[in-house]
């Protein structure tokens, strides 16, 4: 992993102005860390059927983690500071509905970068441990 730089945190601050700029990028991550609350893809999907506001803060919200892990995953963004700042990006609460959501759309690379960002903050986490 190579140092950060200056150019990295250019990028992660345009990417903080686009995720919080628009306000249904902020409805959805607000929706996904308060008050998705469901335990396995059956239940999100009889609760949120597609088209629903769910549904589309569900899809918002995993574009973005999408967008975030395209730009480690290729070396764009400094995973260290995508991780230090966004975490796993939740991964390890919506990863049973999206992978739901890939089944049902018959597209094994649905989202498959955020899923590859949010596993490999776990490997990150381990040699990172709390500042505090």
């Amino acid at each position: 992993m190579s140092k950060p730089t200056k150019e990295d945190a250019a990028l992660l601050l345009q990417l903080m102005a686009v995720f919080t700029a628009d306000e249904e990028n902020k409805k959805a991550y607000f929706w996904v860390y308060e008050e998705l609350d469901e335990k396995n893809y059956d239940d999100f999907k009889t609760k949120y059927p597609m088209g629903s506001e769910g549904y589309r803060n569900i899809m918002i919200f995993a574009s973005n983690g999408e967008l975030l892990g395209v730009l480690v995953n290729k070396e764009l963004l400094s995973e260290d500071l995508a991780f230090d700042l966004w975490g796993s990006m939740l991964w390890e609460k919506v990863e049973h509905i999206i992978q739901g959501i890939r089944k049902d759309a018959k597209n094994p690379r649905l989202f498959e970068n955020y899923e590859v960002f949010g596993k490999n903050y776990q490997l990150w986490a381990e040699k990172n441990p709390p500042k505090v």
